[in-house]
């Protein structure tokens, strides 16, 4: 059974691969080459790959949702003390200007 890898591995040399692994030869490696399944990596599939996603609990997204709310709540706070600031002076400048 070939594959695009090269051929598979003598019995002197099956046991090479670990976890199920598939020992080749490939004409232009001098050492066997394993063609690892599942979750396995690594030369000799002695490695596990562990999934590199980090998942965030919902409770940290809630966090980050509220803080955002509340800065935008304080944002909005300024925005219509600065407008109520400016229409009192408004207000000032008028009733100074009637005297």
């Amino acid at each position: 059974m070939t594959t695009g890898h090269g051929e598979p591995c003598d019995t002197d040399q099956s046991l090479f691969c670990l976890n199920g692994g598939v020992c080749y030869m490939v004409p232009s490696v001098s050492s066997p080459f394993c063609r690892c399944i599942g979750i396995y990596t690594g030369v000799r599939c002695e490695a596990i790959l562990l999934s590199s996603e980090k998942t965030q609990p919902q409770s940290d997204s809630f966090i980050h949702l509220f803080v955002l709310a509340i800065f935008m709540g304080l944002f909005f706070l300024g925005f219509i003390c600065c407008l109520c600031r400016n229409y009192r002076r408004k207000l000032n400048n008028q009733s100074g200007e009637e005297l």
